[in-house]
C-alpha cells in the first residue's frame, strides 16, 4: 500500500506528457462555387456570362495550406462585319493605312450606295469593319481614297479621302475612325476640306508636320511677279480642328508654286 501514491504520480506524469506532444489540426473550407448567369436589369433580357470568343483570366489566391484558383472571361472588342456590298456596286479602292492602332494595315475603299450616295468603308485586318457616309463637296467628282497618315500622333491613322474637284485642284476630306465609328473630321462645326493644287493665280496644299498640328497652305497673286501666302496652321482635338495661327506674307511665284502640294508622308492624290 506504501507504493500507491508513486504509481498514481507516474500515471499523471505520462497522461501530462501525452498531452504536451499533441499537434493541433485547422480544417479549411473552399468556398462553394455555384455558376448562376446574371440577370440584366433591363426589363426582357437577359446577360448570360462569358462567351465563345472569351479569353480566359485566371486568378490564383493561396491562404494558409489551400490554394483557389476562379476564371473569369474577357470578351475582345471586335467590330462588326459590314453588310455585303451588292453585286455590280461601284467601288473605288487603292488606300490603306493603319487606321485602329494595332499596327496592321487596313483597307479603306469608297463605294456607290446609290444616286449621289457615296460612302467610305474601312476593312480591318484582325477582322471586322467600319462605313460612314460622305459629304461630298460637288456631286460630279466620286470620292477617292488616299490612304492613312497619324495626324494628331495617337497611334492611329487619319483616313484621307478626295471629296470632290476644282477646275485645277482637288479636294481632300479627313476621317477619324475610334470604336468601330467613322467620322468626318470637321472645323468650325462643318465638315474640314482642303484644297490641294493650282489655279488661275492662286496655290493651295496640305502638309502635315507629324507633331500633331495640320497647315493649309494658300497663296494668291498679287501682281505678276509676287504672292500673297503662307499658311494656317490647326491643331486635332478628336474629330475637331482647331486654328491656332495664320502665317503670311509676300512670296515669289516659285515660293507659291512649293505649296500647291499634299505633303503627309508618302501620300499621293490618286
Amino acid at each position: 500500500m506504501k507504493r500507491l501514491p508513486v504509481l498514481v504520480l507516474l500515471a499523471v506524469s505520462v497522461v501530462a506528457g501525452c498531452a504536451g506532444n499533441q499537434e493541433t489540426s485547422t480544417t479549411v473550407e473552399a468556398p462553394t462555387t455555384t455558376n448562376v448567369a446574371p440577370i440584366s436589369s433591363t426589363p426582357g433580357t437577359t446577360a448570360v456570362a462569358g462567351t465563345a470568343n472569351s479569353q480566359p483570366e485566371t486568378t490564383t489566391t493561396t491562404s494558409g495550406s489551400t490554394t483557389t484558383t476562379s476564371t473569369s472571361t474577357t470578351s475582345p472588342t471586335l467590330c462588326p462585319q459590314p453588310v455585303e456590298l451588292a453585286e455590280g456596286t461601284l467601288i473605288f479602292a487603292g488606300g490603306s493605312g493603319d487606321l485602329d492602332g494595332d499596327g496592321l494595315s487596313d483597307e479603306l475603299f469608297t463605294y456607290q450606295a446609290g444616286e449621289n450616295d457615296w460612302r467610305v468603308r474601312v476593312t480591318f485586318a484582325d477582322g471586322g469593319g467600319a462605313d460612314a457616309g460622305i459629304a461630298q463637296s460637288d456631286d460630279l467628282t466620286p470620292p477617292r481614297p488616299i490612304g492613312g497618315f497619324d495626324v494628331d500622333g495617337d497611334g492611329a491613322e487619319e483616313a484621307f479621302l478626295t471629296v470632290g474637284a476644282g477646275a485645277s485642284t482637288t479636294l481632300v476630306g479627313l476621317f477619324d475612325i475610334s470604336a468601330c465609328v467613322v467620322q468626318r473630321i470637321t472645323t468650325g462645326g462643318v465638315a474640314a476640306v482642303f484644297s490641294v493644287g493650282a489655279s488661275l493665280g492662286a496655290e493651295s496644299g496640305l502638309i502635315c508636320p507629324g507633331d500633331g498640328t495640320l497647315r493649309r497652305n494658300f497663296a494668291q497673286r498679287v501682281d505678276q511677279d509676287s504672292f500673297e501666302g503662307g499658311y494656317e496652321e490647326f491643331s486635332v482635338d478628336g474629330t475637331n480642328l482647331i486654328p491656332i495661327e495664320t502665317v503670311s506674307g509676300l512670296l515669289t511665284s516659285a515660293e507659291a508654286a512649293q505649296l500647291a502640294t499634299l505633303d503627309c508622308g508618302g501620300l499621293t492624290l490618286p
